[in-house]
């Protein structure tokens, strides 16, 4: 870089490197990259949109801040390489959360009274090659030691804990809807997956595998509480209210009340509220995950101006129950009017 003598001055060391890291290391947290188990492929999506990023900046400051392209390269080269390594060594020191092999058996909890419970689990043994292990749990209150239950649902969080479960699998039959949403309510903070058996009448068992017996269809439940989603739904607020502070000038007509929306803008930004969120409504006796206050409902989806409390309470468990960004996006379209709401 200079061949006849000379150096990067030391801004590029106490800043601009800092700052490549810094971005770096923030868009594979956004990725998913740090999430356990690893995942190699989420490292390098992280790494790439970082560098996109810096690119992006980079071309956008003036000539005299601007340093070697080839930095900004070449650190991404190094990146991928120290991420690899880093991983492997981790996978091959057997750190726990650290392990690189997606095809690990998984260990269940099936929820539910003693007959439905018994046939979801036949069900698991026979779609499952190796299931790492599968728990009966009581759905009511009686002892858990009974008829080969570990437990009943008001042990569940230990249950999780000892028998170190990865996917939760609620009975549809014996467990309504807003039992299964308390539950999710209760665990968000755990790590573990949750899926809803239907009845015997819905089940379907298929062999599309030859290394498995049959599968189990089951209903997914990608709950709002879950950690990736609601740091999805973060990144969603941040990215969108740079975009309504940009755009402020033209969509405030289309919203109306300027004063409600910039301050609505303003503390989305801080965390103080998210772009969307339950319709609010007095507590009763089932509690949704914990998510910030929203500007906009899933109420908002609908043509009719005041839906009656059964509905306003069915919306609010199926924004919780099945989260998407897909989602945000149709309640922004629909609702972008309400966005100066108080």
């Amino acid at each position: 870089i200079y061949p006849w003598g000379g150096h990067y001055p030391i801004e590029l060391y106490l800043f601009v490197i800092p700052s490549f890291i810094a971005a770096w290391m923030i868009s594979i947290y956004y990725s998913g990259g740090f999430d356990k188990p690893m995942s190699l492929w989420k490292s390098y999506r992280g790494l790439l949109m970082g560098t996109v990023m810096i690119l992006v900046v980079y071309a956008l400051l003036p000539e005299h801040y601007r340093f070697s392209r080839s930095l900004i390269l070449t650190g991404t080269a190094w990146g991928v390489l120290a991420l690899t390594l880093s991983r492997m060594i981790m996978h091959s020191l057997h750190i726990g959360g650290y392990s690189l092999n997606s095809d690990k058996s998984k260990r269940f909890a099936v929820i539910g009274e003693e007959v439905e419970a018994r046939r979801v689990a036949g069900l698991l043994q026979k779609a499952l090659s190796n299931p790492g292990f599968i728990g009966l749990v009581n759905s009511g209150t009686q002892p858990g030691d009974k008829n080969g239950f570990i437990g009943n649902i008001s042990q569940i969080k230990d249950i999780i804990n000892i028998y170190k479960i990865d996917e939760l699998i609620f009975c549809a039959k014996d467990m309504p809807a807003e039992n299964i949403i308390d539950q999710m309510s209760a665990l968000q903070h755990t790590q573990v997956d949750y899926k809803i058996a239907p009845p015997e009448r819905l089940s379907i068992i298929g062999s599309n595998s030859i290394d498995t017996a049959g599968d189990l269809y089951v209903i997914d439940i990608n709950s709002i509480g879950k950690f990736h989603n609601r740091r999805s739904k973060r990144v969603f607020d941040v990215t969108l209210v740079f975009s309504l502070l940009i755009s402020y000038p033209l969509t405030v007509f289309i919203t109306g009340h300027p004063a409600n929306y910039l301050r609505n803008i303003f503390e989305v930004l801080l965390g103080i509220k998210s772009i969307t969120g339950y319709y609010p409504i007095e507590q009763n006796e089932h509690k949704l995950p914990e998510i910030r206050k929203g500007i906009l409902f899933p109420t908002d989806a609908l043509n009719q101006q005041k839906p009656d409390a059964q509905t306003i309470s069915r919306l609010n468990m199926l924004y919780a129950r099945d989260y998407r960004i897909s989602n945000e996006f149709r309640l922004l379209y629909k609702g972008f009017r309400h966005l100066g709401r108080k």
